[in-house]
């Protein structure tokens, strides 16, 4: 099987937001990254909308829009 690549993503945080989210993660064995994920998880299950959510792509569907993407885009001509 294929395995999936993350999606880079960048965030912007209150200073102590960050710290917090340092501090929980540290005390749960996870990286500040997959903290994150994890709360999103809970939050989708907690609030009934399951994982992953309706209307959410799929990794699958991400990485073929992005093939696509790639094939289509023009090539830059060598001097």
């Amino acid at each position: 099987m294929k395995s999936v690549r993350s999606s880079p993503t960048a965030f912007r945080f209150d200073p102590t937001v960050k710290d917090a989210l340092s501090v929980i993660a540290d005390r749960d064995g996870r990286s500040m990254a997959n903290m994150i994920e994890w709360l999103i998880k809970q939050h989708c299950e907690r609030e009934g909308l399951g994982w992953p959510p309706a209307g959410a792509m799929s990794s699958t569907d991400t990485q073929t829009k992005t093939a696509k993407a790639a094939v289509k885009a023009p090539r830059a001509k060598k001097k």
